[in-house]
């Protein structure tokens, strides 16, 4: 198209100045040739980006133009289009500046070959259509800019939200897997821990039988329950109610219900039976064989569960239990961000304690139970431990 334009031009040029060996020939010859080299460093200042160039050429352009519109209508075309380049160039004020360029030259040469004055209107008029053809395509040049820079911000953030989404529901199944791994398998090596003594002490057959089908029945459970956090994951809803009235009977937990039951949002659903599964995990780490309540409360806007233990363990039974020490100290964290998410609160602390007593949410162990709330060896909450969770739902 660039060949094209200069083949145009320099044909123009010839038929409207008619180069010759005479003095006005010569004069004609170069600004042929001027128009030729101008529409060139036009085209190369334009593609490689060299914007000095491109101005220089742009002014022989104007120059040439003017002189030729001394003697043809043809040069205030020119001296247009030159105005119309340099707006896209430099912009409205350098390139009037430029489009008077040709129309000086244009009057300057009108001057020296005594022709009429009145022919400097017609190039006058044709740089100020320049000037405004050219800012017309420069707005038109910017929007379409700018439309193809939103375009690419609009899909820049797309991809960083759906990177966001990927990290969240990493993070989410990683919390399902934290918290039914951590559930079953405490519960699973308490009980082998059990058979392992039961064996030891030369119990018979039955008895070892019975406590073989314990292990497998968590094993059972185990899987159900990775199966129900799959459906949780699927967004289908959660029966809360039947699946705590299931947990605390294995847990040899009291289970209360107030409220009007429901059917939970599967995100609700799910956050609060984990909150039920890490407490009652807890629990049986660092209380082992005190009694426990779970209780759910249905209110209009927002639903409670609440777990607490006493302080005070069965006779017999080591209050440090056989799994004080195990787990990545996740729990109470992972407990409180999934609760927060849905944009609920959790508060864990000693259980004769208000909100305001139990301390800052981060205090303490993010994995405590009732012996973990101080210092090793110190000793236990004379009231117990209490978890409390709530969500909008």
């Amino acid at each position: 198209m660039g060949l094209l334009a200069l083949g145009g031009l320099i044909y123009g040029a010839v038929q409207a100045t008619h180069p010759g060996l005479d003095a006005r020939g010569l004069v004609a010859l170069g600004v042929t040739v001027g128009l030729g080299l101008g529409w060139v460093g036009w085209l190369v200042g334009l593609r490689r980006d060299r914007p000095t160039v491109g101005v220089c050429a742009v002014a022989l352009v104007a120059v040439c133009g003017g002189v030729a519109g001394a003697w043809a209508s043809f040069g205030a075309v020119v001296v247009g289009v030159a105005a119309m380049c340099a707006v896209m160039l430099v912009g409205l004020l350098p390139a009037t500046a430029l489009a008077g360029l040709g129309v000086a030259a244009a009057a300057v040469a009108l001057v020296i070959d005594e022709q009429d004055v009145a022919k400097l209107a017609a190039v006058g008029v044709g740089a100020l259509f320049g000037l405004l053809l050219g800012v017309v395509r420069r707005q038109r040049r910017d929007r379409l800019r700018s439309e193809a820079e939103l375009a690419v911000a609009w899909e820049r953030g797309a991809v960083e939200h759906e990177r966001a989404e990927l990290f969240a529901e990493r993070n989410r199944i990683a919390r399902e897997v934290h918290d039914v791994l951590a559930h079953t398998l405490s519960a699973l090596s308490v009980q082998i821990t059990a058979l392992d003594s039961i064996v030891e002490d030369g119990a018979g057959t039955d008895e070892v039988r019975a406590a073989i089908g314990r292990s497998r029945r968590l094993v059972v459970e185990g899987l159900d329950e990775t199966r129900r956090a799959v459906r949780a994951l699927r967004e289908e809803p959660v029966a809360l109610d039947e699946q705590l009235t299931a947990l605390a009977t294995d847990e040899d937990a009291d289970f209360r219900i107030t409220g009007s039951v429901r059917p939970l949002p599967p995100a609700a659903g799910i956050a609060l039976l984990r909150v039920a599964q890490e407490a009652l995990t807890n629990t049986r780490k660092h209380a082992p064989g005190a009694a426990v309540t779970v209780t759910l409360a249905f209110g209009e806007a927002s639903t409670r569960l609440t777990v607490t233990n006493e302080a005070t363990v069965r006779s017999g039974v080591d209050p440090a239990g056989a799994l004080a020490e195990t787990g990545g100290g996740f729990g109470l964290t992972g407990m409180r961000e999934r609760v927060e998410l849905l944009g609920g609160t959790l508060d864990a602390g000693p259980k004769d304690a208000g909100p305001e007593e139990a301390g800052p949410k981060d205090a303490g162990p993010k994995d405590a139970g009732p012996e973990e709330a101080g210092p090793k060896g110190a000793a236990p909450q004379t009231g117990g431990w209490r978890v409390e969770a709530e969500v909008p739902a």
